[in-house]
């Protein structure tokens, strides 16, 4: 017999027997056929001509046959776990660079020799490192010399009572009259506020972005803690100087 003629042969049989199925299990359910395959890994080593015959009607390419389907759907899956890794590996090295920025602010700020030089190095460290706009450092009492750094009090309890939490941070947006008291001449699309002090708040720390989701209220505030101790630690220094 011609191979010609046992795949004809082969393809009556299946017909027939797609005809019995038709005719005696009128009541078969899909997921009694995905049971049924489940169960059975090898049918289609067994019945490799019942595979050639099956095709799906794609959304996109018409008819197609299920290995062509099989191929593309490994493709998709290929491409969705590299586009993972992609976001893996660019958020790690993003941390990376927050963290070292960081550890290296932290240094600089134990190293400066006045207020003025303090908000400097705040300031060129996150506005170059990692694309801050501003910060602001407002005392709630200082020297004469600094008088213009003071904010008034009535604006300090605002900001403590309505805008920080318990452990004494704000991430999010302000509001149009809030943004003008902290960052004037700033778009701060979100900010951070950081009250500095060890046994109370001596002084508000406030960074603006220009982004609008680079602050958020889900935020962690391990590195933003350091560098509030050391802060907290070295700003009265400054000031009793």
């Amino acid at each position: 017999m011609s191979n010609q003629q046992a795949s004809s042969k082969s393809t009556d049989n299946l017909d027939a027997v797609h005809e019995n199925i038709g005719a005696e299990n009128t009541n078969i359910t899909p997921e009694q056929i995905v049971t049924y395959l489940s169960e059975r890994p090898d049918f289609f080593l067994n019945y490799p001509e019942v595979l050639a015959q099956l095709h799906v009607h794609h959304q996109n390419k018409g008819v197609v046959s299920l290995t062509q389907l099989q191929i593309q759907q490994y493709r998709d899956t290929i491409k969705t776990q590299k586009r993972q890794l992609d976001s893996i590996v660019s958020n790690a090295k993003r941390n990376e660079t927050i963290y070292t920025t960081y550890a290296e602010l932290n240094l600089a700020v134990v190293k400066t020799q006045s207020f003025t030089e303090l908000e400097s190095v705040l300031n060129q460290t996150l506005k170059d490192a990692l694309g801050l706009s501003k910060v602001f450092i407002y005392l709630f009492d200082a020297p004469d010399t600094l008088a213009d750094k003071i904010m008034p009090e009535l604006q300090q309890r605002a900001f403590l009572d309505k805008k920080l939490n318990a452990d004494g941070f704000y991430f999010g947006r302000l509001g149009q009259n809030e943004k003008q008291l902290l960052f004037p001449n700033e778009q701060a699309a979100s900010v951070a506020l950081v009250s500095i002090g060890e046994s109370k708040p001596m002084a508000l720390m406030a960074i603006a972005s220009d982004d609008a989701l680079h602050f958020t209220p889900d935020m962690d505030t391990m590195l933003l803690q350091y560098l509030r101790d050391f802060l907290s630690f070295h700003l009265p220094k400054l000031l009793a100087q």
